[in-house]
């Protein structure tokens, strides 16, 4: 079936290589036929992988280690749910990887109030 649809549509088989490097083992042929969309990739629209790589990014943030990680840093109350798309996702990782530097400063409870200011 897989080769079918190739023949038909070459730009599938490069979706779904694209596909593959992002959800490795996790992806099946039939989860990668709900994400494709044929007639917007052919026209250049590749949105589909933007929404998927969105959705991998933030189901990998909602996970409960990053959520124990935000709580011991004090950034639990930051919204990032909201976010739906791959550049919102990446502003957010951003922010924890800022958190976490100044996490390690001397003189962090001092300056935590003025971040939470300056990120929100």
């Amino acid at each position: 079936m897989e080769s079918r649809l190739f023949e038909l549509d070459p730009y599938a088989g490069i979706g779904y290589g694209l596909y593959n490097s992002i959800k490795k083992e996790e992806g099946s042929f039939e989860d990668f036929l709900l994400h494709y969309d044929s007639t917007k990739a052919n026209e250049g629209d590749n949105s589909w992988l933007t929404q998927l790589i969105a959705q991998d990014t933030l189901s990998t943030l909602s996970s409960p280690e990053v959520w124990e990680a935000m709580n011991t840093l004090g950034i639990g109350g930051l919204d990032f749910m909201g976010s739906t798309n791959f550049f919102d996702s990446q502003v957010f990782a951003l922010k924890m990887q800022l958190f976490e530097a100044f996490s390690q400063r001397d003189d962090y409870e001092e300056m935590e109030p003025i971040l939470k200011q300056l990120l929100s």
